[in-house]
C-alpha cells in the first residue's frame, strides 16, 4: 500500500474524507446533476443573494467599459487596470484608510500575515478560531505567535502582559464574524486593550461581516463607529459581495509596504477586470440593500429561536445526551453541534433525504468532538425553508430516540 491510499484510509475510517462534487444552482437550491432532487443549499455564502444582481450588472456602462475576462499579468507588470483604482479609491473613502486588492480572502491574509512578519521583532497573537490562511502565513513565516483561547480576553491579557514587553510590536488577529462558531469577536473590549498596551496592533478579518452588519453592510467595525482604532481591515468579496476578490485597508505607508513585500500579490496574475466591475457595482449599491440584511437578521433569529427549541425537547427527552447537542451563532451562521463525526454524518444524510444540503463540518476544520451541521443563511430563503430544515432535523432526532428505545 503506497503512501497515499494509506493517507486516504485513514481519512475513511475516521469518516474525514473529502471529495469535489459539482453542482448547479437554481436560487436557494442546488442539484448534482440535471436527474437529481433539488436540494435547499445552506451551505452558500452569498449571505444578501446578491449573485441574482448580476444581469442588472451586465447590462450597465460598467460592465461593457470592462469586459475582460483577464488581466493577463500580475498588476506590477501589466496587469493593472484602471477599474481597479477606481475600487481601491470608494473603498478607502468609505473607511478613510488606503485599500489594496488581492486575488481572494486566502491569499490577503497569506500574504499580509507574512509581510507583517517581516517587521523588526513582531509578535502575533492569534484567536484560536481564525482562518487557517492566518495560521499558513504565519507558518510560512516562521512568525513568533501564541494562541489565544477563543474570544476569551483574559487568556488574551494573561499572554500580553507574559509578552508585549519582549517586542516592539505586537499584533492581535481576530475575525468580526467567526466563520464556524458564527460569534461575534468582543471587538470593543479588544480595542481597549491598545490603551493598556501602547505596542499593539488589531488586525481584523471582515469576511463574515462585510455586507451582513450595519445599516450600510459597512462591517462590523464600521457599525461600531470603530473602523480608525483597527490598524488592517481585511474584507473579502466571495461571500455577501457576491463577487470574488478581497483587499486591506490600513494606512498609507503599510499600503505601500505590502505592494513590495506582499508575495502573494506580487506574484499571482491579477483579478479580471470584469470581476472587480462588479465588485465596484455592488459596494457602491450596498447601501441599498438595507432590507435584505434586516431579512437575514430576522431569519436568523427564527431559526435560531426553533433550532434551539428543538435541541432543548430532545435532551429532556434524552438525558443521556445533554452534552451532545447544541446551538452555535450570532447571526446568519448558525450551527448544530452532535459531536462525533458519524452522528454527524447521519444527520446530514437524513437532512439529504428531505431536499437539505447541509454540510456536515468535521476536525481538522474545526476541534475534535465537535462535529457539526452548519446553516449558511441568505437573505433569498424563507421562514418555510427554515421550517423544512426543522422537520428533518426532527425526524434525525426522533430516529435516535426509536434507536434507543428499541435497546
Amino acid at each position: 500500500m503506497d503512501f497515499f491510499t494509506q493517507a486516504l484510509n485513514t481519512l475513511k475510517d475516521s469518516h474525514n474524507l473529502r471529495t469535489l462534487r459539482d453542482f448547479t444552482h437554481f436560487g436557494v437550491y442546488i442539484s448534482e446533476n440535471p436527474k437529481a432532487k433539488k436540494l435547499l443549499n445552506f451551505a452558500s455564502n452569498d449571505y444578501l443573494g446578491l449573485s441574482t444582481q448580476s444581469a442588472v450588472f451586465l447590462d450597465s456602462a460598467l460592465a461593457r467599459e470592462n469586459t475582460f475576462f483577464s488581466s493577463y499579468s500580475s498588476r506590477l507588470l501589466s496587469g493593472g487596470f484602471e477599474i481597479s483604482h477606481k475600487l481601491e479609491s470608494l473603498l478607502g473613502t468609505m473607511f478613510d484608510k488606503s485599500c489594496l486588492l488581492f486575488n481572494s480572502g486566502y491569499h490577503a491574509n497569506i500574504g499580509l500575515i507574512e509581510s507583517l512578519s517581516r517587521i523588526e521583532d513582531v509578535f502575533f497573537l492569534l484567536d484560536s478560531f481564525v482562518h487557517a490562511s492566518v495560521f499558513d502565513g504565519i507558518k510560512l513565516s516562521r512568525a513568533r505567535f501564541a494562541r489565544f483561547r477563543h474570544n476569551d480576553l483574559e487568556h488574551l491579557r494573561a499572554l500580553l502582559q507574559e509578552n508585549a514587553h519582549k517586542y516592539k510590536e505586537c499584533i492581535i488577529v481576530t475575525e468580526a464574524l467567526f466563520s464556524m462558531d458564527g460569534d461575534f469577536a468582543p471587538l470593543k473590549e479588544l480595542i481597549a486593550l491598545k490603551k493598556e498596551f501602547s505596542n499593539l496592533k488589531i488586525y481584523l478579518d471582515e469576511a463574515h461581516s462585510i455586507g451582513v452588519c450595519g445599516d450600510s453592510g459597512l462591517g462590523l467595525a464600521k457599525s461600531l463607529g470603530v473602523e480608525n482604532e483597527i490598524d488592517f481591515i481585511v474584507l473579502t468579496f466571495g461571500k455577501a459581495i457576491g463577487s470574488v476578490g478581497a483587499c486591506v485597508l490600513c494606512s498609507a505607508s503599510a499600503k505601500e509596504f505590502f505592494v513590495n513585500f506582499a508575495r502573494s500579490l506580487i506574484y499571482s496574475t491579477a483579478l479580471p477586470p470584469i470581476n472587480i466591475a462588479f465588485s465596484y457595482f455592488v459596494f457602491s449599491h450596498l447601501a441599498d440593500f438595507r432590507a435584505q440584511r434586516v431579512h437575514l437578521q430576522e431569519l436568523s433569529i427564527f431559526f435560531k429561536k426553533n433550532l434551539s427549541l428543538l435541541v432543548e425537547k430532545h435532551t429532556g427527552e434524552n438525558a443521556d445526551s445533554a452534552i451532545e447537542s447544541f446551538v452555535l451563532g450570532d447571526l446568519q451562521i448558525l450551527s448544530l453541534v452532535l459531536g462525533s463525526n458519524e452522528r454527524t454524518l447521519k444527520a446530514y444524510e437524513i437532512l439529504g433525504k428531505y431536499g437539505i444540503f447541509a454540510p456536515a463540518i468535521r476536525y481538522p476544520t474545526i476541534p475534535k468532538n465537535t462535529a457539526r451541521l452548519r446553516f449558511s443563511l441568505t437573505a433569498l430563503m424563507q421562514k418555510e425553508h427554515l421550517e423544512q430544515a426543522l422537520c428533518a432535523l426532527q425526524e434525525f432526532f426522533a430516529q435516535k430516540h426509536q434507536k434507543k428505545g428499541a435497546k
